[in-house]
């Protein structure tokens, strides 16, 4: 006999893994925890770390390397390093993110939502040594010889302190997910002294209002600075391409 249920169950999914191995990495590297030329530990203690065998391990890694974001080198100096994101980036298309557009959408519309209101909660809930983080991670932005590569690292660095900040685990979760989606796009967006001028100005916004402890500020301000982030990376991710298209037809 079979029953008619008047709601849906998912589907049994049997992922390998190395899968699991590969995501984990994946999110780190995208997330700029492991940094462009920061070696990996070895595929045994990997291994260790993930209790999985080697095999498992080094598909993982393949993967990743296929993906430009690791690469194994030989010599005394030998070993696995992560890659630059900001120099690889074009690995992942404006193509790719144009055809994905429609789901990136949904990603900043969850942004919307969620981001505002982990700094509304952090503003009441943030720890002066929390304060402290957003402080040296401001200053070190704008720095004259920041690079690209750490520049970004310190804007997700920022965010992620900020989700933390709001003392609860579920929003730090959901801003990690939100950031490893979003991160490849941002990782292609320019990077000039008027780009770090604008992200410092509405960082120090943002900042300035979880110091004051005024969480609706802090809502506010960070809603806006995510829509505008939206419209930037439509801009020259997705409008800019249609208008090349074109003009070439």
């Amino acid at each position: 006999m079979s029953s008619t249920f008047s709601f849906r169950f998912e589907k049994v999914s049997t992922k390998k893994v190395s899968e699991f191995i590969r995501e984990q990495l994946e999110e780190a590297i995208i997330l700029k925890e492991l940094m462009s030329e920061e070696q990996l530990p070895s595929e045994r203690e990997l291994a260790e770390i993930f209790n999985a065998s080697r095999i498992t391990v080094r598909e993982a890694l393949s993967t990743l390397e296929d993906k430009g974001l690791i690469e194994k080198r030989v010599g005394a100096k030998g070993g696995t390093f992560v890659l630059p994101l900001t120099a690889n980036s074009h690995k992942r298309t404006r193509e790719e993110i144009k055809r994905d557009w429609e789901q990136m959408l949904k990603v900043f519309e969850f942004r919307t939502i969620i981001e505002p209101e982990a700094a509304f909660l952090a503003a009441e809930r943030i720890t002066a040594g929390e304060l402290e983080l957003l402080e040296a991670y401001m200053e070190q932005s704008i720095e004259p010889h920041c690079t690209r590569e750490w520049f970004r690292a310190l804007d997700v660095k920022f965010h992620l302190t900020i989700a933390k900040a709001s003392g609860n685990p579920y929003c730090e979760a959901a801003v990690r997910q939100i950031r490893t989606k979003i991160n490849p796009a941002l990782d292609l967006m320019p990077y000039d002294d008027r780009i770090r001028s604008v992200n410092h100005g509405i960082h120090m916004e943002i900042l300035e209002a979880l110091k004051a402890h005024d969480s609706i500020k802090s809502r506010e301000t960070m809603k806006r600075h995510i829509e505008f982030s939206a419209d930037a990376i439509y801009a020259r991710l997705v409008s800019e391409s249609d208008d090349k298209e074109g003009n070439e037809n």
